[in-house]
């Protein structure tokens, strides 16, 4: 049970940050294409400390409560297989995920210089680097558990 509640609690965490930072890049890219007015740092200063935070609560409780209904359940039946196909083609799809998101940032950041080679050199790998994180972490989170 104390299992079940900790590993809720921190797909609940892992939500809340994914959440906001989701809100802060999708917040930045609509400032961008619809042209929103930046006086005094308003636009921004409402998606910081307004708009983010209450998309990741809402990220976080719902993530949660899945969380806690889906490992409640007995039957494993109900939930994907987990061969090796379903789990590729799960890490492909979040090796996508990871690329755009790289690519996301890349864009945010166009234009910028920066005071060392590591952190150009992470900004101009990010949707390679991003993509072989996202697909690692999906094949480890979908591998086979030995009983």
């Amino acid at each position: 049970m104390a299992s079940r509640v900790l590993k809720t609690v921190l797909v609940a965490l892992a939500a809340l940050v994914a959440g906001y930072l989701a809100a802060l890049g999708v917040g930045l890219v609509a400032f961008d294409v619809f042209e929103v007015s930046q006086r005094e740092g308003a636009a921004a200063m409402g998606l910081a400390f307004i708009i983010g935070p209450a998309v990741a609560i809402i990220c976080a409780l719902a993530a949660g409560l899945w969380y806690w209904i889906l490992s409640g359940r007995r039957n494993h039946e109900i939930r994907a297989p987990r061969g090796s196909a379903v789990r590729l083609a799960w890490a492909a799809a979040a090796a996508l995920g990871g690329w755009l998101s790289g690519l996301l940032l890349q864009w945010m950041l166009a234009g910028r210089s920066f005071e060392t080679f590591f952190v150009a050199l992470v900004v101009s790998e990010a949707p390679v680097i991003a993509a072989f994180l996202a697909a690692a972490a999906t094949g480890l989170l979908l591998r086979r558990r030995e009983s």
